[in-house]
């Protein structure tokens, strides 16, 4: 994704507003026709406007005003402690709604916190979205849904692309929440719930609600206390043995974390055949620490 860094402070401020029509988009801050048109002439507002844009589109002044350090703010981790951390502090410091994803290839995860928020300006009470955006090293998911307790916990998708932007800071509020007309990459995913099941596993809420389904349309197959049978486990052993060697991690399945994930999946309730790869790599990932 390219941006501008030219000296000039409406380049900036247009490459923000993206497809938005600066007139509108000025009017849900309060600002009049007049102070929209001096935004597009190189005019440089006062504080209390730059505080708003600032909040509002969660845009890093330091870049908006002189094209230094990334676009939008972030806080970037390299070290797993550090980011749950930060993480943690922030679920015990508000009541937010997070939106996470996790590459499971790389073990980073792009997390986005969103509550809604007011702030006084020009005497009136503006209205918006107040978001933090973390990246950072995953464990796994299980790891990062323990920290956030208290979170409504959502998944939601990232090209690998959108990662890389991500990861360099160039998402603001628009790009990942959208607006009225349009849905940004969090609305775009549908907010699927991220669910963490007994503490053995996380599914996303899809993914259940699909073996839900399943099970009903084989209910003569599937009975009330299900169980896996000796030869289902030893199947089941076998596919998460090859699903362990195919991303790489078998080194790290022992006799007590292959179980688990024999367990985990049989609390799915589901047959043998209708188990996923999907399904077998989130318990994986899941139960290896």
């Amino acid at each position: 994704m390219n941006y501008p860094n030219e000296k000039e402070f409406t380049p900036r401020l247009e490459w923000v507003l993206a497809d938005r029509k600066i007139t509108p988009w000025a009017k849900k801050l309060g600002l009049s026709s007049g102070t929209a048109a001096r935004l597009l002439s190189n005019v440089v507002p006062g504080t209390d406007i730059l505080t708003a844009i600032m909040r509002t589109e969660h845009v890093n002044l330091n870049w908006l005003l002189e094209g230094k350090g990334t676009p939008f703010m972030l806080d970037s981790y390299t070290n797993a402690d550090a980011f749950e951390n930060m993480l943690s502090i922030h679920a015990q410091d508000a009541q937010y709604t997070a939106y996470l994803s996790v590459d499971m290839q790389s073990s980073m995860a792009s997390v986005v916190l969103v509550q809604p928020a007011t702030f006084e300006f020009k005497n009136k009470s503006i209205e918006y979205q107040q978001i933090e955006t973390l990246y950072g090293p995953c464990r796994n998911p299980l790891a990062l849904s323990e920290v956030l307790k208290g979170c409504d916990i959502h998944s939601f998708s990232l090209t690998q692309l959108d990662a890389m932007a991500f990861s360099r800071g160039q998402f603001g509020t628009y790009k990942l929440l959208g607006d009225d007309k349009h849905k940004g990459l969090v609305s775009k995913s549908g907010g699927v719930d991220f669910m963490v099941q007994d503490g053995k596993g996380v599914y996303f809420a899809e993914m259940k609600n699909k073996a839900k389904r399943d099970a009903m349309t084989v209910d003569h197959l599937v009975p009330k206390n299900f169980t896996f049978s000796i030869d289902d486990k030893l199947e089941v052993l076998n596919m998460v043995i090859m699903c362990a060697e195919e991303h790489h991690i078998a080194d790290k399945l022992d006799k007590a974390t292959k179980m688990e994930v024999v367990e985990t999946l049989e609390e799915m309730h589901k047959p043998v055949s209708q188990i996923t790869p999907t399904e077998i790599e989130f318990a994986l990932r899941a139960s290896v620490h």
